[in-house]
């Protein structure tokens, strides 16, 4: 249960920064790609702020990758040492 509540706390946080970066890009300028009603210019409209979550996900992912990776290289260290 509590790990089931953790993963929705955390599906709430991205899904509300998903939508305010959504939102301030239509509400500065991203409206014009959708009332064009061109296909592509909508497609561009959402890809740019999905693209933008990927490669920030990607990289807060790969900082916790480097810093497990520090961690136990430090632990065997440590169990070496004695």
């Amino acid at each position: 249960m509590k790990n089931k509540l953790k993963m929705l706390l955390r599906w709430a946080f991205w899904f509300l920064i998903c939508f305010v970066v959504i939102y301030l890009f239509v509400f500065f300028g991203g409206w014009k790609l959708f009332e064009s009603r061109n296909p592509i210019l909508i497609e561009v409209g959402i890809a740019i702020p999905l693209s933008i979550f990927v490669f920030v996900g990607n990289e807060v992912a790969t900082e916790l990758e480097k810093r497990v990776k520090a961690l136990e290289e430090r632990l065997n260290k440590l169990e070496n040492k004695n």
